[in-house]
């Protein structure tokens, strides 16, 4: 399972190898594109994917990335569907040449100047604070945006089981961050209608099925009676 996907200008493609052997080395699964190749939207379709199945997004600054249109695309999809975001500091930039939403967090620092061992320590911290709630977040997204992409349909529904978790997750959600966003409660308010009409449909039947049964017994007993 993924938890961290990596955005890196690939003119920092060394360090970004760099990281993804450390994290792995750390029990994490990176998800990093390593092809050079021109964008297409199949191209851009996995890696938004790979971004919307990892808990963590973790930017790498340098002032290459920081201009990287591509870059920049995966940041708002990341934004955008509320992921955890980490910055790994490679190379110092102005403040404001960094994305908005990346600015905003906590940097870890992993300069050439910086206690490499000590910084990177910080790093794991931030990706394994709070871990069972992000998984969740990410477990929930990705059955979410499938759902959505059938066109909602009741089939991908949550069980009961399942709702009353992500329902307990939502409640979460309100005081830890990354916050759901509008297509997870979507999604769970959806599931519980499903669940609860099942239910309805579940008991209108017993309660069809025991009148038709009391009928039956009656019916007999009627007709044993008249025959005595």
């Amino acid at each position: 399972m993924v938890d961290v996907f990596i955005s890196y200008s690939r003119k920092d493609i060394q360090f970004a190898q760099h990281i993804y052997q450390e994290l792995e080395a750390r029990n994490h699964e990176p998800w990093v594109d390593w092809q050079d190749i021109p964008p297409t939207a199949e191209w851009l379709d996995e890696v938004y994917a790979g971004i919307q199945a990892a808990d963590t997004f973790l930017f790498i600054i340098s002032p290459d990335s920081v201009v990287s249109e591509i870059c920049t695309l995966e940041i708002e999809h990341a934004v955008q569907h509320n992921k955890r975001l980490v910055s790994v500091v490679l190379h110092d930039v102005e403040d404001d040449q960094v994305h908005s939403a990346m600015s905003a967090h906590n940097w870890v620092f992993l300069r050439e100047e910086d206690d490499f061992e000590a910084n990177f320590e910080l790093l794991i911290d931030a990706l394994e604070t709070d871990l069972e709630y992000v998984k969740e977040h990410t477990r929930l997204l990705t059955r979410a945006i499938e759902w959505n992409q059938s066109n909602r349909t009741r089939g991908l529904a949550l069980s009961k089981q399942e709702v009353q978790v992500a329902e307990r997750w939502l409640t979460e959600g309100i005081t830890k961050e990354p916050k759901p966003i509008e297509l997870h409660t979507e999604y769970v308010a959806f599931s519980r209608t499903a669940v609860d009409r099942f239910q309805r449909l579940m008991i209108s039947s017993v309660t069809v099925a025991f009148v038709l049964m009391m009928g039956l017994a009656v019916f007999v007993f009627t007709n044993v009676t008249k025959q005595m």
